[in-house]
């Protein structure tokens, strides 16, 4: 089974996008796949239009009564996804906001049937690449990634901070069981939730590795929900909290 975890908070425009999306790349995967939608609060229509795809895709539907955050979303959806697979499925995670194409799943699926415990969909990679992005946000990413290389090296790993991912099902019951409650330490800093996992993985001794894809920001529909000021911080925090630690 290949579970695709989409957190989502007021994603009414994109969600039915990235939907039908992600039936068009899958349908022909070996593997049947199942949305599992995380509703954190939202103040539109995303719940609604979440329960009307799930009469037609394969889809569940759950819900935080109110906004929490995109960091306790992701441990609530992860730890809901890591009870109900079997090791050797695959999960994914991705925007819910229609700048991650589902098309570039196919080669990171090889990836993990090749015995990999984790594969980063990657700005930064030959073939890779960000559209619609300020100047500024490029930096930034760049500089956070830099940081975060210097402090945390991953062999062959260059994108630290996209959450577009595909996790071997197993690596994630592991990072539960061996963490608990403090497999995500940060999840009031938002952003960094993605870099957080990526360095408890590393500590793990997973296997690591990218595929390119390219980021279009230019489908994005409004602002950015990413706090640039309380990531920086957050990826400082991380640092602070996690430097020199090379295993749980």
């Amino acid at each position: 089974m290949l579970y695709i975890f989409l957190p989502a908070y007021n994603e009414e425009e994109a969600l039915p996008r990235l939907v039908m999306k992600m039936d068009t790349a899958l349908k022909n995967e070996p593997e049947p796949y199942r949305i599992v939608i995380l509703n954190d609060g939202s103040r539109d229509q995303t719940e609604e239009i979440a329960h009307e795809l799930s009469k037609k895709f394969p889809i569940k539907v759950l819900k935080h009564p109110v906004n929490l955050g995109l960091g306790q979303t992701m441990i609530d959806g992860l730890k809901y996804i890591s009870a109900l697979a079997n090791p050797d499925d695959s999960v994914v995670t991705l925007d819910c906001d229609d700048t991650h194409e589902p098309k570039y799943l196919t080669e990171a699926l090889k990836k993990i049937k090749r015995g990999y415990d984790l594969v980063i969909l990657s700005r930064f990679q030959k073939g890779g690449g960000e559209e619609g992005l300020s100047f500024r946000r490029k930096m930034f990413s760049r500089l956070a990634c830099l940081l975060l290389k210097m402090a945390f090296p991953v062999p062959g790993v260059r994108d630290y901070t996209c959450g577009f991912r595909v996790f071997r099902a197993e690596t994630l019951q592991k990072a539960f069981q061996t963490f608990g409650d403090r497999f995500i330490r940060l999840p009031h800093l938002g952003f960094v939730v993605s870099a957080e996992i990526l360095v408890k993985l590393r500590m793990l001794g997973s296997r690591i590795t990218e595929v390119p894809f390219v980021l279009r920001y230019d489908q994005k529909p409004g602002k950015s929900k990413n706090k640039t000021m309380k990531t920086i911080l957050g990826h400082f925090t991380l640092v602070a909290l996690y430097w020199g630690r090379s295993r749980a």
